[in-house]
């Protein structure tokens, strides 16, 4: 379990990070709170931190029920929960960096973060069926 929580750990401090680089470029573009839009640099990297954090809402439950669900049945839930996780944070890297440069070009980041999460929910509901046989 220790490894499933460094990656949700490190997914926690790559949406820190991204908000970090949305806070600057509102910093560079000099666009005022509350504003959301001004300079398409900004909004760019506002809207990978928007979706990281829509991402993070499903993606930390789904690790981890799916980790304690699969090791409950003695599956290697922490060890597949974990590689899924890193599959998550390197595709959310692809996604900022795609969607910053050419919004267009997210689609595999995008897949990339959520395919491990669709995988870690249907995970956990498989897990839960076998449990209850």
């Amino acid at each position: 379990m220790t490894i499933v929580i460094l990656i949700i750990t490190l997914a926690i401090i790559e949406y820190i990070v991204f908000s970090f680089l949305a806070g600057l470029a509102r910093e560079k573009y000099g666009i005022k709170a509350p504003a959301v839009s001004g300079h398409p640099e900004f909004e760019r990297r506002l809207r990978v931190q928007h979706n990281t954090l829509e991402q993070l809402i499903a993606f930390i439950p789904a690790m981890l029920t799916f980790s304690w669900m699969a090791e409950s049945i003695g599956w290697a839930g922490n060890t597949i929960a974990s590689g899924l996780g890193v599959i998550w944070l390197i595709g959310r890297f692809i996604y900022a960096t795609s969607y910053v440069r050419d919004p267009s070009s997210r689609a595999v980041g995008f897949m990339m973060t959520i395919f491990p999460t669709i995988v870690l929910l249907v995970g956990t509901l498989v897990a839960i069926l076998v449990s209850l046989l």
